[in-house]
């Protein structure tokens, strides 16, 4: 489970950044969880990691980017999924030379009455700037 915290609005009705604690337990938790599947409950923030390698780096761009496309084609027909941003991660493997990719995407899945509201961008719209302190561990932060 990844489940970061409940949605909170301030009073314009935007959406509240949630604490970075509670981002880092998240995180732990998506770490001892093996299933690999995001969850998308309503009325919460959550934070998945989409992960591949291969031999190459371009071998490992296209694996990592047939996961990317098959968690957003799931999460785009979710009523209130919204990225909030999506970190890049890219490391070699120093003893089989192998590339792993790995992507952290922070997103909320908002209430049926907050999502009709809303007009957001769409997920593979780019990124949003801010909480760069949100990456996998031991990776450099990199806006996409």
């Amino acid at each position: 489970m990844a489940i970061v915290s409940t949605c909170a609005y301030d009073s314009r009705g935007q959406l509240v950044r949630p604490d970075m604690l509670d981002i880092s337990r998240a995180k732990i938790r998506l770490d001892l969880d093996t299933g690999e599947n995001p969850t998308f409950e309503r009325g919460h923030t959550h934070v998945f990691v989409v992960s591949d390698m291969g031999v190459t780096a371009d071998l490992a761009h296209k694996r990592v980017g047939a996961r990317l496309r098959r968690f957003f084609d799931r999460a785009e027909a979710v009523r209130g999924f919204h990225k909030i941003t999506m970190q890049k991660c890219q490391s070699k493997n120093l003893l089989n030379l192998n590339t792993t990719i790995s992507y952290e995407i922070l997103y909320v899945v908002e209430s049926d009455e907050r999502s009709r509201s809303r007009n957001f961008e769409s997920p593979s719209a780019g990124c949003r700037q801010g909480w760069s302190t949100v990456t996998p561990k031991g990776c450099p932060v990199k806006d996409l």
